[in-house]
């Protein structure tokens, strides 16, 4: 249609030794810019990304997050010692080979990939008694010593698992 024309302060200007552009040569100039910043119109894209479902951990929100006596007592209620140990599927009060006691995912320190230290409740001698009479009680259940099931520990027991949570 018509050039715009610089004013002559600009045209001054050493710089910028332009007089005059086309409104079509100032868009081709404008459209090369947004392209080249990889700036795409029309292109949607889902709100929400589908990923595969990755490994769970033993929920212990009811508990507070808290890695104490109760949570571990409902890991371990739910605990099927015929099922592949996985990071949901533990007992939590088992020991490793170096005595150690696993986390939320049933990793342990130094051992297991992706070993998370828990939140651990207060501890007092008071509660530390309350605790050793309630394991006590927990030892006399058969499924307690149960060992050489699946969902026992065992040294490889993550080598088929992904990434802990």
């Amino acid at each position: 249609v018509s050039h715009i024309v610089t004013s002559s302060a600009e045209s001054d200007c050493a710089q910028f030794n332009l007089t005059a552009l086309t409104v079509s040569e100032i868009m081709f100039a404008i459209a090369t810019l947004v392209a080249s910043s990889g700036y795409i119109s029309g292109v949607s894209r889902p709100a929400v990304q589908v990923r595969a479902a990755g490994p769970q951990m033993a929920d212990i929100s009811a508990f507070g997050n808290v890695w104490g006596f109760d949570a571990k007592l409902a890991v371990y209620n739910a605990w099927d010692p015929e099922k592949p140990r996985d990071y949901d599927n533990f007992n939590p009060f088992e020991r490793n080979d170096e005595s150690a006691m696993c986390d939320t995912n049933g990793c342990f320190p130094g051992q297991s990939r992706g070993y998370k230290s828990p939140i651990r409740p207060d501890q007092s001698w008071a509660i530390m008694q309350e605790e050793k009479a309630k394991m006590e009680i927990l030892k006399a259940d058969p499924k307690f010593s149960l060992s050489g099931r699946p969902g026992n520990w065992y040294r490889a027991w993550q080598d088929n698992l992904g990434a802990p949570p």
